[in-house]
């Protein structure tokens, strides 16, 4: 298989962002042989390398793809998940997800950090969305996630939140949630 086939299977595959076992299974190849191209591959410019263990074909990889790539599972929350949806204009430069642990990592410019939630309450789904291969958080759970773990959500355009909702999914959190959330409606 030459190079050109394999950056094709890798376009075709949707994804941005590449592990070693992404490129084994994709290009069907043994754990060596696909270890070998990769490196030539990486070495002829023909893949960039995001951080250890992590591929792109360039620097427009989606970073929120690589968030729940770093540690599965996770979903994106926080900050990042508002400024995804318009509710926040801020910017930190740290995309912060919610996992069963607790673990940071700096790729790039960006900082990834991931919050451990109780195994309950991370496995209920309600309030997460998938879209291109991303587990995010709806604003309503990032929000409602924030207050969990203690932050403060910056709210920059709260008319976009979905105030019934934010409080139907609250009465999924503890009661001290429960009561930040009536204090945002």
């Amino acid at each position: 298989m030459t190079n050109s086939e394999r950056l094709k299977i890798l376009v075709d595959s949707g994804r941005t962002v590449f592990t070693p076992l992404d490129m084994r299974i994709l290009w069907r190849e043994n754990a060596h042989k696909a270890k070998i191209n990769t490196a030539r591959m990486f070495k002829k410019n023909l893949l960039m390398r995001i951080t250890r263990g992590y591929y792109a074909l360039n620097k427009r990889y989606n970073p929120y793809e690589l968030a729940n790539r770093i540690i599965s599972p996770s979903y994106v929350s926080f900050q990042a998940a508002l400024a995804a949806a318009g509710v926040s204009f801020q910017s930190r430069g740290e995309i912060g997800s919610v996992a069963l642990i607790n673990y940071h990592k700096k790729a790039g410019d960006i900082v990834y950090t991931y919050s451990a939630m109780k195994r309950s309450l991370f496995f209920d789904k309600t309030g997460i969305v998938a879209r291109d291969g991303v587990y995010m958080a709806l604003p309503e759970r990032a929000v409602l996630d924030s207050f969990y773990f203690g932050f403060l959500p910056d709210l920059d355009n709260p008319e976009k939140l979905n105030r019934e909702y934010l409080l139907k999914l609250s009465t999924r959190y503890p009661k001290t949630v429960q009561n930040k959330a009536k204090a945002v409606v």
